[in-house]
């Protein structure tokens, strides 16, 4: 019974070390690798800079509520979406997947 314990403590001290590795390989098999996430944060000057270039073709966008945007202003040329969290991507942003986008918030909480 002992022996059959270890036996069994080994193989499971096997597999779970195994385990990364395998994932590892799992991944670059189905090449299911995400991309790099190319969000940052900009600063004000930046922006005016960007929406004052034709050539950057930046999409800006207002995710504050309409009693914010009623109460603090919008940025000129910036579009206001239809919620804060629950708009409709296919109509309310590019359909160029690498277009740029900015996003803002009066973030009042």
């Amino acid at each position: 019974m002992r022996k059959s314990i270890a036996i069994l403590a080994f193989v499971a001290a096997a597999l779970m070390a195994a385990a990364p590795s395998f994932a590892a390989d799992i991944a670059s098999i189905l090449n299911n690798r995400p991309e790099k996430d190319n969000f940052q944060i900009i600063h004000v000057n930046d922006l005016a800079r960007l929406m004052a270039d034709p050539q950057s073709h930046v999409h800006v966008y207002d995710a504050d509520p309409e009693s914010v945007r009623e109460s603090e202003g919008m940025i000129p040329g910036a579009r206001p979406l239809t919620s804060s969290g629950h708009y409709d991507v296919a109509e309310e942003l590019p359909t160029n997947k690498h277009a740029k986008l900015v996003f803002y918030c009066h973030n009042q909480h």
